[in-house]
């Protein structure tokens, strides 16, 4: 085989490669990350970010899944919610009628990634974040983390899950 005639494979093979490439990368943008996190989420109607009052005492940390301990709260004490982020596993599911607000159409693969309230669920759909509303919310749901960056009145700034044990993080009463 000429010397010629192994480049031109080489050059081919290069070619093929880097096509692939692309067209891997290329239909890895339409799927959402592994784990999606919608910063600044307040995961349900008429959901804010204020002054809480703590129903028990809650640890915080120093960022979402952290390990090291920045703070703690204490029953009764009030601290600012000052925002949140949604950790979602997305759940895929087709769609069984169209969405053309979202322009989800019949048929398209969806990754509901988390409810935002009033009845929309946040989605994945072709590369986009997009809501949609009346979202079939029985069988399986995205599996979901809260995690609230909460400041004390000493002013240290931690994370917790434990948003439950607040009082005052609905606006509608």
């Amino acid at each position: 085989m000429s010397v010629r005639t192994i480049f031109v494979l080489e050059f081919m093979l290069l070619g093929v490669m880097v096509t692939s490439v692309i067209a891997a990368q290329t239909a890895g943008e339409h799927q959402p990350p592994n784990v999606y996190i919608d910063r600044g989420a307040c995961p349900f109607e008429c959901c804010t970010y204020r002054e809480w009052v703590a129903r028990t005492g809650v640890t915080l940390l120093d960022s979402p899944n952290g390990k090291r301990v920045v703070g703690r709260v204490k029953k009764g004490q009030r601290v600012l919610a000052l925002t949140g982020e949604v950790h979602s596993v997305p759940l895929p599911v087709v769609a069984h009628h169209d969405y053309p607000d979202a322009d989800v159409k019949t048929g398209d693969t969806v990754y509901v990634l988390h409810y935002v309230g009033e009845g929309y669920w946040k989605v994945w759909h072709d590369g986009k974040v997009v809501e949609i509303d009346d979202f079939p919310d029985k069988g399986s749901k995205p599996k979901t983390t809260w995690w609230v960056k909460l400041k004390t009145p000493t002013g240290a700034i931690g994370w917790t899950v434990e948003h439950g044990n607040f009082e005052n993080q609905d606006a509608c009463g």
